[in-house]
């Protein structure tokens, strides 16, 4: 018999087509390159959302979240951690020209329950002989989100639930053409969140950066990095695991992108690898670590606008454990 977190996804597939249809205006491409991936782990995805492209978007992601639950203590027992569940997201951008630039409003539905892909990803690593995360140490199918630190509780999910994150308001500056040129901007994330269930940390964020990018033929690279500024409420309980107040993160990739009209002379993949410099310190290495992740992405010609893919940790098991995507651009 299914639990009810297994059956969360198809009870709130209405609610994710119903905010679908309320961000899916477009507006005018000033993009050469995609926005970049994030980092989807529960305490990392709080924080600005990357510097967007300044069109339409759509992008539905799957993410399995864990943490080894013999790793989650540290040595001197002031943290305890737990990260045990997977989430559905749905972003949205809605983008308008402004001031020479493009004004972006991106907005989140994040539906987190514990899901079903646990017994999977087991017995995919039992079939591959490699070791299986730590997985096999715990119940299947649970949703348990907590981080602790000295005795303060930063924020402790139990109940698979529907929430909408902090919404992001950016401004971006393209030059250049598809062929070669970037963008620049600023981004401000809304306080709209509630540091209890990792929507937000009750204070408003931002972000600067900008992103560069070249084709040649079929082939192209792109770079983007970004400094992520946030405050933190007076009585915040973050105060006690975040020890800086601004980060930096970047992105680097390229791919090829075949022209030709047949199934696989269509065919495009690209390669990215995203870093993130860590702003919590609470003596756990798989929280403490900075993190790294690869992006894999395949493109058709015959679908030019749409991007499928695959995030996963690039060793720093800081990242979460894998994120499957797929995007539509207007």
């Amino acid at each position: 018999m299914k639990s009810a977190s297994a059956l969360l996804f198809p009870a709130s597939a209405l609610k994710l087509v119903a905010f679908s249809l309320c961000i899916s205006l477009g507006a005018q491409d000033a993009s050469g390159a995609p926005t970049p991936r994030p980092d989807r782990v529960a305490w990392m995805e709080i924080f600005p959302e990357p510097l967007p492209e300044g069109h339409g978007h759509l992008a539905l992601e799957f993410t399995s979240q864990f943490l080894r639950p013999d790793r989650a203590t540290s040595g001197d027992d002031r943290t305890h951690a737990i990260l045990q569940g997977e989430e559905w997201q749905l972003t949205g951008d809605l983008a308008t020209p402004l001031w020479g630039g493009y004004i972006n409003l991106r907005l989140r539905a994040n539906v987190r329950g514990g899901g079903i892909a646990d017994q999977f990803l087991v017995t995919y690593h039992t079939f591959l002989g490699t070791p299986g995360g730590g997985r096999e140490l715990v119940l299947k199918n649970q949703f348990h989100y907590r981080l602790e630190r000295d005795g303060v509780v930063i924020a402790d999910l139990r109940k698979p639930d529907v929430v909408l994150m902090q919404p992001d308001l950016a401004w971006v500056k393209p030059f250049g053409d598809a062929h070669g040129g970037g963008r620049f901007g600023v981004s401000l994330q809304l306080p709209t969140g509630k540091r209890e269930n990792f929507t937000g940390t009750g204070s408003a964020a931002g972000l600067a950066g900008g992103a560069l990018w070249k084709r040649s033929g079929p082939w192209h690279a792109f770079a983007q990095g970004e400094r992520v500024f946030f405050g933190l409420p007076k009585d915040s309980p973050y105060k006690s695991v975040l020890t800086q107040r601004s980060f930096t993160r970047a992105w680097v990739g390229g791919g090829y992108q075949g022209e030709g009209d047949g199934f696989f002379s269509g065919m495009g993949v690209e390669l990215s690898v995203g870093y993130v410099e860590n702003p919590y310190h609470v003596d756990l290495a798989r929280v403490d670590r900075d993190g790294l992740q690869q992006h894999w992405t395949l493109t058709h010609k015959a679908l030019p606008h749409w991007r499928f893919g695959v995030t996963e940790e690039a060793g720093s098991y800081f990242a979460p454990d894998i994120t499957i995507f797929a995007s539509y651009r207007f």
